[in-house]
This record gives structure tokens, sequence and C-alpha cells, in this order.
């Protein structure tokens, strides 16, 4: 089992490939739908900072063309040896679904496409999608029952001061 320090956190950890490669099969779900929202929008730019940092300005200005023209880039097989590097872009794959917080059919299609592509199975991938729409749907939960204890809170206050 691999130790929590040894998790891969950022996507400047991946090989330059690996983080090419990954940006470009995001984008790829994020098109499923032919159109990018702004909250994917906030999700891509967080994943490509690492581009601001390397070399690497032609990756972002392919990326740019790509949503631009709403073109679904093609993904070719990428071969990572490392088990932590496949981890993290699967978590990035399958979190990319859910960027906008709804979960399209065609995105999901994208997600598989890629990770086949990284030599995973439909299993593993399954599973990963499984546990995503769970925490997906916890956070959901989470939302209402924080939404509820604000409405709660402003019921006493008004309650409160009327009174005085």
């Amino acid at each position: 089992m691999l130790k929590s320090k040894n998790k891969i956190r950022y996507m400047k950890e991946l090989l330059p490939e690996e983080q090419k490669w990954l940006a470009r099969a995001v984008v790829r779900i994020m098109l499923s739908d032919e159109m990018v929202d702004d909250k994917e929008m906030v999700f891509l730019k967080k994943l490509s900072r690492v581009f601001h940092d390397e070399e690497s300005q032609a990756t972002l200005h392919e990326i740019a063309n790509l949503i631009k023209n709403k073109e679904l880039p093609e993904l070719e097989k990428l071969d990572v040896a490392d088990p932590r590097h496949i981890i993290f872009m699967l978590n990035i794959l399958v979190s990319s679904i859910f960027a906008n917080e709804k979960k399209i059919e065609e995105e999901v299609k994208n997600y598989f496409l890629a990770g086949l592509k990284l030599g995973m199975t439909y299993d593993i991938l399954t599973l990963k999608l499984a546990y995503q729409k769970e925490r997906f749907r916890i956070k959901m939960l989470q939302r209402e029952i924080d939404e509820d204890i604000k409405k709660l809170i402003a019921r006493r206050t008004e309650g409160r001061e009327k009174n005085r």
C-alpha cells in the first residue's frame, strides 16, 4: 500500500508528457457536451497552472484552441510506469466529470476512453467513477445541510430581534 506522503498531489509532479496528455484528456471530457462552462474552466485553469512555470506555452495555446474550436483532442495510448502517477491522473479524470456539478453520459464515455488509453480495466474505471459519484452526492448533501443551518440561524436571529 502506498503511504500518503508518497501520494502525488500536484500536476507538476507528473512527467511533462503525462501533464500534456492529462490536460488533453480533461479537455476531451469537458468538451463532450460541446461546451465548457465557468466551473469547468476554473477546474481546467487550476490543472494547467503548471504550464505557466514550464516552457510548454504551446500546450496552453493548444488547449485554448481546442476549447475555442470545440474540438475533441485525440488521445494516444500512454504508458505510465509509476502507479502514483496513474492514480493521480485517474483521480483528475474522474473529477473532471463532476467539475460542472453534472454527470453527462458523453463525459463518462470519454473518461472510460481515456482510462483505457492509460491501460486501465473497466472494473477499475467503474470503481473510480462510483467512488467519485458518491463523494459528489455527499458534497451536495453537505451543501443542503449547510443551507438549512444558515436558514435556522437566520430565523433565530430574526426571532431575537423581534423580541427586543
